[in-house]
């Protein structure tokens, strides 16, 4: 698989985790805290002085970096890991509509878990001795983990003097860089899953989202459980053309909100219909050049069973790391954040999820 879509070519990289001096800093620290607030444009008034004593540590510590101390440097970039981490925690909970999600250490294996059934053909009766049961047996296996890596170009210069502007866009840049890059390496593992399975698959592919072909999967997936519908703009919107009756969900103000950070909310044929987040690419154009590419693939419909052990397995091993590196091309110092995502549609599984693919859409590759 091309990874380039997730690595910065970079040289001279220190991970922040074997120079950092400051063991004592943590998420609970005060200086994230007041860092954090302060990045994002919260009112800091209710720390007082502490503020001020935050603005001279961190202006201390661009002094530092300016000046090529990397103790220094690696400081900072944790501050700033502190802050972008639970932000991407909370966004990447929307692999749980997709799959079942996981948090795992560093040192733990990503294992998927499949199944499969023995002595299918059993009998209702046996003229002679015992009836033979359906069997299930259980089985994981290990898979790999994908780096996304996302960053900014960082002055050090402006952080001395106090401004973090850039400092708070390259945060906000990277937090929906790197979603987007995870979002779709799974959606990759999952199209690639289904449409590449041998046996039995739910798979439809034509010109456009026709009625025949979701009322099919739907059938067809209903009964591992009530399927969600899940898919960008581009397919989710065919879903009100006048051959379809979709219906608006009437739904409490808490599971309103839940959807209006995830997505949109309608039904069809009892199915909720869900919008998966597709942002533009902004340092990338389309082949024609009038317009940006979008981060992941359009014209990819999935129908995923929900309440039960989902065959499609996502996996974030262990937290962000940061680092320090200058850019192999430009020469401008970056500082960079990796994460580790890993994800499967269980071996075995592949037909639990059904899967319509608009031909009009290209699905490219990874890289």
């Amino acid at each position: 698989m091309n990874t380039k879509l997730f690595e910065m070519n970079m040289n001279n990289t220190k991970r922040d985790t074997d120079i950092l001096i400051n063991t004592k800093l943590n998420e609970r620290s005060p200086i994230v805290e007041i860092f954090t607030a302060i990045v994002e444009g919260k009112d800091t008034s209710k720390y007082g002085k502490k503020t001020d004593l935050t603005m001279d540590k961190i202006k201390e510590l661009g002094q530092k970096a300016m000046h090529g101390d990397m103790t220094a440097k690696a400081e900072l970039n944790t501050i700033q890991r502190y802050t972008l981490e639970p932000h991407l925690q909370k966004l990447i909970q929307i692999f749980n509509f997709m799959g079942t999600f996981k948090d795992i250490g560093y040192d733990v294996q990503p294992m998927v878990r499949t199944h499969k059934h023995e002595s299918i053909r059993s009998n209702f009766q046996a003229s002679h001795g015992d009836v033979p049961f359906g069997v299930t047996s259980w089985t994981e296996y290990p898979i790999s983990t994908q780096t996304i890596s996302s960053g900014y170009a960082v002055d050090y210069r402006e952080v001395a003097s106090g401004n973090l502007d850039k400092i708070s866009e390259g945060i906000d840049q990277t937090k929906i860089d790197m979603m987007n890059k995870a979002m779709y390496y799974a959606i990759f593992q999952l199209y690639n899953g289904i449409k590449n399975a041998t046996g039995v698959k739910y798979f439809a592919e034509a010109a456009g989202i026709t009625k025949e072909a979701v009322d099919d999967t739907i059938a067809k997936v209903r009964r591992f459980g009530r399927p969600a519908i899940m898919g960008d703009y581009s397919v989710v919107s065919q879903l009100n053309a006048s051959d379809f009756d979709v219906r608006t969900s009437l739904v409490s103000e808490a599971v309103l909100e839940e959807i209006r950070k995830t997505g949109l909310l309608t039904f069809y044929n009892g199915s909720p219909v869900i919008e998966l987040p597709n942002q533009y690419n902004l340092t990338k154009l389309n082949a024609d050049g009038d317009n940006f590419e979008t981060y992941l693939p359009e014209g990819l419909m999935f129908f995923v069973p929900q309440g039960q052990v989902a065959p499609f397995q996502i996996f974030r091993r262990g937290g962000l790391t940061s680092m320090t590196g200058q850019d192999i091309v430009s020469g401008t110092e970056l500082t960079r954040f990796d994460m580790e995502i890993g994800a499967d549609l269980a071996k075995g599984r592949e037909y639990e999820i059904g899967l319509v693919s608009d031909s009009n859409y290209e699905v490219p590759a990874i890289g």
